[in-house]
This record gives C-alpha cells, structure tokens and sequence, in this order.
C-alpha cells in the first residue's frame, strides 16, 4: 500500500496523504470511522510512513527524592510542551510499577524497567524486578515474564539489571538483552518478542566479563555500549566498546576511537555520551566544556565497526551553552542526545519549573535554546531532600522516540 505523494488521483490515496500527518491519539480513534480506514491505518506500509515522518520526542524518567521509597514518573516533551506520560496499567493486584530506567527507543518502542531500593533490613518481600516493553505513543505495553535463571528473591536483592532494546530489520525481529550484574559477575539472557514467550540464556564465549554501561544503542541491527574497565592490579581504566548482533546473538569488540580521554562517570559524573546521529553510532565528549578548558564538544562518529574506522569532529558550542553566568549547574553534565541528524541536543539533569534544553547544529556550529513548558495541572513541586529550597524533579533517565502505531499485541501474536 506504499503511496507515492507525487501521483495521487483515488480518494484512498488521498486520505492515506492527509492521514500520515495526523498524531497517533487522533489515528487510533479515526479507526473507528469506517472499515477502509482501520484497515489503511493498520497496514504496516501506513505505520511506517506515519513513524518516518513523526517529529521526534523525548521521554524522560523522574523521580520524586522527598518520598520513600523513591517514586518515579514518565514525562514526555513534544513541541515544547513537558507533559506527564500516562503510566501503564497493571493488574490491581501487582504493586506499583516504578519505571526507573528507560532503554533506547527502537521505531518508536521502549523498554522500562525496575531497578531495587535495596531494603537492607530484609522485612519485606521485594519479587524480581519488572520490565515492560511500551509504546508512549499508543500507551500499550507488555510485560515480559520473569527470567528463567537467577530467580531466587535473596539473590535478586543483591543484583541490578541493564537491558537493551534490539531490532532485526531482516526478519522484522524485536528482541530483549538482559545483562545480570551480581557482584563481579555477568550473565546475559535474551527474550524474543513473539518467540515463545521464553528467556534464553546466552552461551556466547565472547559475550562480557565486565560491566555495560546502562544503555545500549541499537543501529542497524547491533547493539553497541561504551564503558571504560579497570584494568587488574591497578587504578588504570580502559577504554572498550561492544557490540552485539541482534540476529546472530554474538558479540564482539569494536576498535576504539584513536587518543580518546577515558570515558568514566555515570550520572552525575557524567561527561560524555554515546548517542544515534543520522542513524549511526557517535560518542560525544563533553569535558573540556564541564572543566572550563574550552568551548569545544568532540564526535566521533563510527564510520566502520569492523575495522574501527571513526571520523572526529570537533564542536565549538556557542557562548549561552558555555558561559559559567548563563549556563545553570544542571547543565554543566548534562544528557545528550539526537532528536534529528544535525543537532546534538543536550539535557539538562534537573527540572525546574521553567526550564530549556540547548540543540547545536554540528555543522554550522550555531545553537539555539528551546524553553520548555508544563501543563499547569502537572505539580513539579517536588523537593529532594539534600536540596529542600530548590523545587523541581531530578532527571534519571531519558530516551529520543517517535510516534509510532506499531502494535505490540500483533508483534506478540506472530
């Protein structure tokens, strides 16, 4: 049903045109209107023409300090606009889902998943963390099982999780890696979406023996992370990436860009980010600029993973995105991210009640900055408590996505 903007002459063609750029809440009640409609709708050639031209959103994970335990929340910012994200709806019998972490989105699609609170008294009962795979958008999810292995509650208490959502173009495959981190130890299951409903353990010699960073980036059918690893014996660190072929179920290093600063900090100490840009793998370092020794950003950006091939460019940044004065402690470590091929948009890690985020063109090296506004039913008012005065949420976690009507009862059903 692929429509060729440039010829249409039926009245089909002409509402498949209008209808592509319609959002996803006025599609899912305008299947209602008529046979023909729900079925254009549905194709799979309407779905992705509709998801190829979406705007790109972003999805963040916040979460409330001032309570115990800490209480997470979906906020999703389009056009300008933060708004609060609709949580899923569980069974009334399950305990509150708090989605702490958010994976990449894949064509619109995202996992979100528990992390413990760890309840160091051992009074109550904690089951194993959830995970669900979403689609902000339409609002559906599925929540998977629980993993075959490593079920035992005491051990769930001691171990945390990182997941990764991977696609495989070539047979229309979603599929979940989970990495187990219990102390030194690693292990990796996968779940296949409309496989069996089973996780199967990967057997891989090659897979890890160290720690992924929480993200992984999906691009083209592999899912890559960049972390840096202690060496043994010693204070040194090592710079490693790897990647993970989502159909063969491999993994395999990939050289490292040349004369790389080593990629260390998570949250907080954050000063560099592993992102998609125009649909390939970059790593963008930010330190000079958190350091005050510059107003240059660097990419790299993987030319080739096979051979290790990068390109480098560095970025200066304009004055408001550098300048002690204008630039707010939130955004000294920021998150960064792609919502487009020529922009790096950059995040900051606290939310106030008027708030913006910073979009650098990277080849024109000009920026600009986007206010972000609340809708006035939203209360923000949170406090952390190791900052009482200063209202506002703490950012967690954030992933890029587009509108999209992918299905996610029809991928489980095949």
């Amino acid at each position: 049903m692929k429509k060729n903007s440039a010829s249409v002459s039926t009245p089909e063609e002409l509402y498949f045109e209008i209808l592509r750029y319609l959002p996803v809440k006025s599609l899912l009640r305008f299947r209602c209107v008529c046979k023909m409609w729900r079925s254009m709708i549905s194709d799979p050639s309407f779905v992705e023409a509709h998801r190829s031209r979406s705007a790109a959103a972003l999805l963040f994970s916040v979460r409330d300090k001032s309570s115990r335990p800490w209480k997470y929340t979906l906020v999703s910012v389009k056009n300008g606009e933060a708004r609060r994200q609709p949580a899923p709806v569980l069974s009334p019998r399950e305990i509150e889902f708090s989605h702490r972490h958010i994976s990449q989105s894949v064509n619109g699609l995202v996992c979100i998943y528990e992390q413990y609170e760890v309840d160091y008294d051992y009074t109550r009962q904690i089951p194993s963390p959830r995970l669900l795979v979403y689609n902000p958008g339409t609002l559906e999810h599925v929540t998977l099982p629980p993993p075959t292995a490593f079920t035992d509650v005491w051990l769930w208490r001691r171990c945390s999780q990182s997941i990764s959502l991977g696609f495989d173009p070539s047979t229309n495959t979603y599929k979940i890696l989970r990495e187990f981190m219990y102390g030194d130890d690693r292990y990796y299951d996968i779940f296949t979406l409309g496989g069996g409903g089973a996780w199967r353990i990967i057997e891989d010699k090659d897979r890890p023996v160290y720690g992924l960073t929480r993200k992984g980036i999906c691009v083209n059918r592999t899912i890559y992370w960049a972390n840096s690893i202690k060496l043994v014996g010693g204070e040194m660190r090592q710079n490693v990436i790897i990647a993970f072929d989502v159909g063969e179920e491999k993994f395999r290093e990939v050289p490292i860009p040349p004369a790389t600063r080593t990629w260390w900090g998570e949250g907080w100490g954050r000063t560099w980010n592993m992102i998609e840009i125009g649909g390939d793998l970059a790593i963008v370092d930010f330190h000079e600029v958190v350091e005050s020794i510059s107003d240059v950003m660097t990419m790299w950006k993987l030319e080739d993973s096979v051979y290790g091939i990068w390109s480098i460019k560095r970025i200066v940044l304009p004055e408001f995105c550098t300048s002690s004065s204008r630039l707010p402690y939130t955004m000294r470590r920021p998150f960064m991210t792609s919502m487009d091929g020529d922009e790096i948009t950059l995040i900051p890690g606290w939310l106030f009640k008027d708030w913006y985020i910073f979009h650098c063109n990277i080849e024109k090296e000009c920026g600009r900055k986007e206010v972000i506004s609340r809708s006035p039913e939203d209360d923000w008012n949170w406090r952390d408590d190791a900052y009482p005065s200063i209202p506002g949420v703490d950012c967690f976690d954030i992933s890029v996505y587009k509108e999209s009507l992918i299905s996610l009862s029809e991928i489980c059903s095949l």
